[in-house]
């Protein structure tokens, strides 16, 4: 059928139907549900980054009152469990499949890294978990270790894996030979080497999971915050349990914050289901603050070289990369494509690169496995092409505004095919970069300097054009609608909600075309058992996929309810009329309610299933920084942000403003703060606790001024939504570092890595020495 829904009905929706009931104390997290005669696990971890297992004994620990076992990766072996498997989209660096381990839940013979599971142990009582998990022994045979990702992919370093060495993976986009032609002709040619730091996503509420078996059933159910279940059910049924899914159930309560990291099950998510069928009981378990730092997931971690090519009009003509991507000790489900593919879709960024040549090199280490984060590998692609722009105009002596004018893609270029094969099909860059500077007031910058300058305060400004790229492991997702005999209808969705107000958009959405308040509408997500197979949310796809397969499913159930009312007014379909939660035939008063409708009929239920699919779409914007630096203790105020985002069409302005201010908030901490860090000698996390890794506080962070352009709408949707969960975080660090760097030119300071704490600050301004690599150079070819 020909869909009815109006682009051009009102996108003011305001307000989020989940707030009370959370605010109210009354959300319901795995940790708070609870089972009779359930038991608690533990993990036992290694202490050591690399060394062989000679022993194992857990006797003292079996000897802990009320303990029910503790499990090792024999046991596992043993009773054929298998390994957590990883996705590649890439190749060896020689040709062939990517041949790396897969994550084991326990670990076999070798640990290799800080945190890596060993043991399990379960008890009636957590306490008693805990005393059997510190009464394990474990005889480790230390070895030599590596955890910095370019030592790591050197010929002579300690092998994370047996195999062919630590570089597993290799992603080559572009043309290399025309590359380096391009280069060598280049007028001017500028280089720099780039580290993207190591992060942790860090949710405000720790990794949890219950497993229950039903033996009579031989089924099992797990309860744990995921943001894409059915996947999730899919990886642990076929790979690890090696059972049909649909023997495998995957229920999500309230999720507090995922950010990606939530995406793909851990290894604790298939010890308790493990343990439920080994003991007969449920199996809880829940991350301490501490352990998390160790276990959850990280992501980041890159070292690039990047190098441009101009010509005399300051165009680019070429582009080179060469990047190093940390797997960590394993690649995780999603760890490679993150990585690689994902990432390096928009490699190119908004600018007009003829000619590229780029390789990303996936990379072990003995350090915690990385995984998606807020941004998932477009925050690395967009902080390397920006930085190394501010380079080029800094040497050049232009200015970084005009640089990006000359090299933007323009409207009429669209659309406009990129290295990775894609192609951008909307939007207005020039433009936007143009609001985004008027709205920041870039003129009256020199004011504010001189005005800093009076109160001994070094001032920068800075900017980064930023694009993202929505995606997912399908293009497409179902929604089932149902209406009720209450009057009421019943979505039922593979996406996830997960703090970002989905429900409440699905609910307003569907509410405007039948009619009805949005608080008569009812989203059922986070069971495997009662919602249609899905790929999840993450990418930020939920809406732009998710959303339009609410539309078709709403108006198919829109046109069986006429079918229904036309067979009971006796009428033909096209003289129905469906308003308001009532049908009625054209030109009479002959109607009939929705709810009494629906109750007349067999099962007291009228349902529908709606299918949308919609490729890669493209969120972009400009975000304008100033910061103030104390030159005696280096530290670093952001005193003014603006950003103007195109997300496509606005559903909900609140929503969406607050996306984009929760990813600001992530960005800024990584640009200013955040890291992980290890002792490169034994591998030890040297940022185990909220001590010693910065999370950003409200303190930190500036008054965000943010707008939101609706003038580009995507075309690839029913929508004409973009996308708009992770631009903030894709955009603000090359803002920032913008900014700061700004600052410190004057000082003789070129280029920090991030995190660019007041530490790094104040030590640059007392070198005051360019912080150029020694191999980086600028000048003609």
């Amino acid at each position: 059928m020909a869909h009815a829904f109006d682009r051009s009905w009102p996108a003011q929706f305001s307000g989020r139907l989940e707030d009370s009931r959370l605010l109210r104390g009354r959300g319901r997290f795995t940790d708070d549900l609870s089972f009779p005669g359930e038991l608690h696990g533990v993990v036992v971890r290694s202490t050591q980054s690399s060394a062989g297992l000679r022993g194992l004994d857990v006797a003292a620990a079996l000897r802990v009152e009320g303990v029910a076992g503790v499990i090792t990766g024999e046991d596992l072996a043993n009773d054929g469990i298998g390994d957590l498997p990883f996705m590649s989209t890439v190749d060896a660096p020689r040709g062939g499949p990517v041949c790396t381990l897969a994550m084991p839940l326990l670990a076999r013979g070798v640990v290799r890294y800080v945190g890596e599971p060993i043991a399990f142990a379960v008890a009636g009582s957590l306490s008693a978990a805990e005393e059997a998990a510190e009464r394990v022994v474990i005889d480790y045979a230390p070895r030599d270790c590596v955890t910095d990702v370019v030592a790591a992919a050197e010929a002579g370093a300690p092998r994370v894996q047996n195999g062919g060495g630590n570089v597993v993976g290799e992603l080559r986009l572009g043309d290399p030979a025309a590359c380096r032609a391009a280069l060598a002709q280049a007028r001017h040619r500028v280089d720099l080497r780039v580290r993207n730091n190591r992060l942790i996503p860090h949710p405000m509420e720790p990794r949890a999971a219950i497993g229950l078996y039903d033996a009579a059933r031989e089924t099992w159910t797990l309860h744990c915050p995921n943001q894409a279940p059915h996947h999730g059910r899919a990886l642990l049924a076929d790979a690890v349990f090696s059972l049909p899914r649909e023997r495998l159930r995957i229920k999500v309560g309230d999720i507090g914050g995922a950010f990606g990291g939530r995406v793909t099950p851990c290894v604790e998510d298939g010890l308790v289901l493990y343990a439920a069928r080994r003991f007969g009981r449920p199996v809880r378990w829940r991350a301490e603050r501490a352990e998390s730092f160790l276990s959850d997931y990280h992501a980041r971690d890159h070292a690039c070289e990047i190098e441009i090519g101009l010509d005399d009009g300051l165009r680019i003509t070429a582009l080179r990369i060469v990047d190093h991507a940390n797997l960590g000790a394993y690649a995780t489900p999603f760890g490679i494509p993150i990585a690689t593919t994902t990432g390096n879709r928009i490699a190119t960024g908004a600018y007009r690169v003829p000619v590229a040549d780029i390789t990303v090199r996936t990379v072990l280490t003995n350090t915690t496995p990385t995984g998606p984060y807020r941004g998932a590998g477009r925050p690395e692609a967009i902080h390397r092409i920006e930085r190394i722009l501010d380079v080029a105009a800094a040497r050049l002596g232009v200015d970084p505004v005009e640089l990006r004018r000359r090299n933007l893609v323009r409207r009429s270029d669209l659309p406009f095919r990129v290295v990775s094969g894609l192609s951008y099909d909307s939007g207005d860059f020039p433009r936007l970069l143009e609001r985004a500077l008027a709205f920041a007031d870039w003129g009256g910058f020199e004011a504010r300097r001189d005005d800093a300058r009076k109160r001994r305060r070094l001032r920068g400004r800075g900017l980064a054009y930023h694009i993202d790229s929505t995606s997912g492991l399908s293009p497409k997702e179902t929604v089932e609608a149902a209406a009720t005999p209450e009057g009421r209808v019943r979505l039922h969705s593979a996406t996830q909600d997960m703090g970002q107000g989905l429900k409440s958009t699905y609910a307003r959405i569907a509410g405007m075309i039948f009619g009805l308040p949005p608080e008569a509408i009812d989203v059922v997500q986070g069971d495997t058992a009662t919602t249609p197979e899905g790929p999840g949310s993450y990418g930020s796809r939920s809406l732009y996929t998710g959303g339009s397969a609410v539309v078709v499913a709403c108006e198919n159930l829109v046109e069986r309810l006429k079918a229904l009312a036309a067979s009971r007014l006796e009428a033909s379909e096209e003289d129905i009329a469906f308003a308001d939660g009532t049908l009625a035939i054209v030109g009479t008063d002959r109607q009939i309610a929705m709810r009494e409708l629906v109750s007349s009929q067999p099962d007291q239920t009228v349902r529908a299933t709606g299918e949308a699919e919609a490729p890669f779409c493209f969120p972009n914007g400009c975000y304008v920084s100033e910061v103030e630096i104390d030159p005696d203790t280096g530290e670093i105020r952001i005193d003014r942000f603006h950003g103007v985002d195109d997300a496509g069409r606005i559903v909900s302005l609140p929503i969406v403003h607050g996306q984009t201010h929760g990813g600001l908030a992530q960005g800024i901490g990584q640009a200013v703060l955040e890291e992980i860090r290890y002792d490169p000698r034994n591998g030890q996390l040297l940022t185990g606790s909220l001590m010693d890794y910065a999370l950003p506080r409200a303190s930190d962070l500036p008054g965000f001024e943010t707008q939101l352009d609706q003038e580009e709408a995507t075309a690839t949707n029913l929508l004409g939504v973009k996308g708009a969960g992770e631009s903030g975080a894709v955009g603000a660090p090359p803002a920032v570092a913008s900014a700061v760097l700004d600052a410190l030119r004057a000082h003789g300071v070129e280029h920090l890595d991030m995190p660019l704490t007041s530490e790094s600050v104040w030590r640059s301004l007392r070198d005051g020495k360019p912080t150029r690599r020694p191999s980086e150079r600028a000048g003609g070819g």
